[in-house]
This record gives structure tokens, C-alpha cells and sequence, in this order.
């Protein structure tokens, strides 16, 4: 039985039987996979809590005939103060989510782990969550090839200087001048200040700028929104932990849901 080193993000975990689980891992080197985790719903086990969502390991794997054993890890991150934090976890949750629905299994993307890591250890300092959170979105959305289009027109191509657009069309993709906005049935709006810092987060880098990146209220509510419509025209469906996500930020929770379902 050939075995197998990774770093590895655990992204999600389900019970098998009374005693295992099978983790979803995100790997840098393999891209995703789900493996067994043998006897790890015994609190006794040195993998029970190194299979829990957001856990970055250094983990050991066996190829097995249908999924492959995870026989040891080590626990590299535990992002105890992301853990601690209500909306941090929603939100890298969300996260963890939106990269699960948009990628395959066994296709490598180092990419991508190094972004949703590096979107992580940004939560967990950033004065503003949801920059780090619409940073990830964006930059992950242009990897896959599905971002909107900021820079013109999505419907005429007419070119917007600095986000000047007069809306956002899920249906087209973007952005979109005046006549149209007024054309399209499902333009939603999207002032220039909003536009601009779409664009901002979209090509940020510096994960230390990117945790000042400050947004006003308007910014947030606007860019959540169209970020949600782009979203949910690509999947037919919106990301399941969206609905905890926006509940979050209208204040009408404060139970936390469980990270691994």
C-alpha cells in the first residue's frame, strides 16, 4: 500500500459509523480528496481533533481502493483566534465552502491553497473581515476563470475608467455603462466607490495591505450583494453557509453552526 506526504486543509468532515470519519482535505500538492480517518470520532484519538474544518496539517496518507487512509498528521495551524471569533469562522467557512463547491477531486492547485490559506491567517488580523473575505472571492473567481468584468462593459464593452459603471448584471458578468443598465433586467446597483474597491481587493497581494483595507458600510452591503447574484447565476444555487453568513451580518444569530456539515 504506497503511501504519501501533503500539507493539507481540512475542509470539511462527516461521520462514518460510530468511530470514523471521512475528512474532505484541500492539498497543495494533490489538490482535493476525501480520505478516511480511521477511529477519529473517539475523543481518546490523536486525529480526532486534527480532523476538524480548518485545521492545516502536514498529514500521511495510504491509497486505499475507493478512499485513501489518513494514518498520521500533524497539526501545522490551528487558527485558535479565527476559532475564537463567531464571524471570522462563518466567514472562513464560507471560504472553505465556495473553494469545495468550485473544484474537482485530484486536480492540483497550489494556487488556490496558497490563497485560501493565506485568506485565513488575513482573517484573523484584518480591521475589515469582509475585504479579506470579497479578496478571497474575487482572486479565487479569476483563477477558475469565472470573474466579473470590471474593467468595460460586460454587455457592450465600452470601456469604464476606474469602475464608473452604472451597475452590475449577474447575467452578463459585470459591470455595465448607463443604456445598458437600463436595458438589462437584472442590473443591480453599484456606485463607483463600490466598484473601485472590487477592483482593489481583486488585485491586492500584500496580505499585510489587504488586513488595513478599511470599507464603508455602503461598500460591504453593495459588494456582498452583487458578489452573491455573480455567484449564484455560475453554481444555480447559492453556497449553503451564505445563508449563516448574511444572518450573521444582520445580527439575527449567535449560535455557531457546525463547520463540518
Amino acid at each position: 500500500m504506497a503511501v504519501y506526504k501533503t500539507n493539507a486543509l481540512v475542509l470539511r468532515r462527516i461521520p462514518l459509523g460510530e468511530k470514523d470519519k471521512i475528512v474532505t482535505l484541500f492539498t497543495r500538492e494533490y489538490g482535493k480528496l476525501n480520505a478516511v480517518a480511521k477511529g477519529a470520532r473517539r475523543t481518546t484519538s490523536r486525529l480526532a481533533g486534527a480532523t476538524e474544518p480548518l485545521m492545516l496539517l502536514r498529514a500521511l496518507l495510504a491509497e486505499g481502493m475507493n478512499l485513501d487512509i489518513l494514518t498520521q498528521c500533524e497539526i501545522r495551524e490551528s487558527f485558535s483566534h479565527l476559532r475564537s471569533d463567531f464571524g471570522l469562522i462563518l466567514r472562513a467557512t464560507y471560504a472553505c465552502e465556495l473553494l469545495d463547491k468550485l473544484t474537482v477531486e485530484r486536480d492540483p492547485s497550489p494556487e488556490a491553497f496558497d490563497l485560501l490559506l493565506s485568506t485565513l491567517y488575513v482573517l484573523q488580523r484584518a480591521v475589515e473581515p469582509d475585504a479579506a473575505l470579497h479578496a478571497f472571492e474575487l482572486q479565487f473567481l479569476a483563477q477558475i476563470g469565472y470573474e466579473p468584468r470590471l474593467d468595460a462593459c460586460a454587455r457592450c464593452g465600452k470601456d469604464l475608467a476606474d469602475g464608473e459603471g452604472a451597475g452590475f448584471s449577474a447575467s452578463r458578468g459585470g459591470l455595465l455603462c448607463g443604456p445598458c443598465a437600463d436595458a438589462t433586467d437584472d442590473t443591480l446597483n453599484l456606485s463607483p466607490a463600490a466598484a473601485r474597491m472590487m477592483i482593489r481587493l481583486l488585485n491586492e497581494e500584500d496580505a499585510k495591505a489587504l488586513a488595513r483595507i478599511e470599507m464603508t458600510p455602503t461598500e460591504r452591503e453593495e459588494i456582498a450583494r452583487v458578489l452573491r447574484a455573480h455567484l449564484r447565476f455560475r453554481l444555480e444555487r447559492d453556497v449553503k453557509s451564505t445563508e449563516f453568513l448574511d444572518a450573521h451580518r444582520l445580527g439575527a444569530m449567535n449560535l455557531t453552526p457546525d463547520a463540518g456539515t
